[in-house]
């Protein structure tokens, strides 16, 4: 049986981490300290892990955190990446660039939360996408039915350019992550600490297994 491993990594700190902003599809910055991050992070990949495939989502934050993992790499020149829309973030429609504090009142929800991953703790994450697409005034976010199907297309995509044993570098999202880890395993995940790692093995049927969740490095 075919088996794959996918390493996940969320991007180095940006501005709108640093102001506790909804991003989304929206973009900032590395800081210095996300830039620190992603070159830890890259020290350690090297050091680790032999690389087959890189994937990163297609935004300017993780396209950045991208570049700098492989600067750590002697590999970089011959490894195949590929930039995806499909491992984009969860897009928030006209809620991006607001207060991750405010999201459970600008979804009337009568809970206090910090930001969308306490929400997760008392509102399922699917049914908190579809009530974020409902309560946008655009209706222009993804609701989970449209998150789950781009994703579900973006590990497709890496299953049949893979081979047997391959280690594959993901650079993606928070929230995607933290999502990706509370579906396979049907119970709660925190958000991810930017430049951290979290191993998923892949297999068949594109059936995943989570065998670390959040490790900084």
């Amino acid at each position: 049986m075919k088996k794959i491993n996918l390493f996940f990594i969320r991007h180095g700190e940006t501005y709108f981490n640093t102001c506790r902003k909804i991003q989304g599809w929206s973009d900032s910055l590395l800081t210095e300290k996300g830039e620190l991050e992603a070159t830890h992070t890259g020290q350690w990949i090297a050091d680790n892990v032999q690389l087959d495939r890189v994937y990163s989502s297609d935004l300017g934050r993780t396209k950045a955190t991208t570049r700098l993992i492989l600067l750590e790499n002697k590999q970089q020149k011959s490894l195949p990446i590929t930039y995806s829309a499909q491992f984009r973030e969860a897009f928030f429609g006209s809620f991006e660039g607001d207060r991750l504090n405010q999201l459970a009142g600008l979804l009337r929800i009568s809970v206090s939360a910090e930001n969308d991953s306490e929400l997760a703790l008392v509102v399922n994450e699917d049914d908190m996408m579809n009530q974020v697409k409902r309560s946008d005034p655009t209706h222009d976010a993804e609701d989970a039915t449209a998150f789950w199907r781009r994703v579900r297309k973006g590990l497709a995509d890496i299953w049949d350019n893979s081979n047997d044993g391959d280690n594959i570098l993901v650079v993606t999202h928070g929230a995607l992550i933290r999502k990706l880890a509370s579906r396979t395993e049907n119970r709660y995940h925190e958000n991810p600490d930017n430049g951290s790692i979290s191993l998923f093995e892949m297999t068949d049927e594109l059936d995943l297994t989570l065998q670390k969740y959040n490790q900084c490095v």
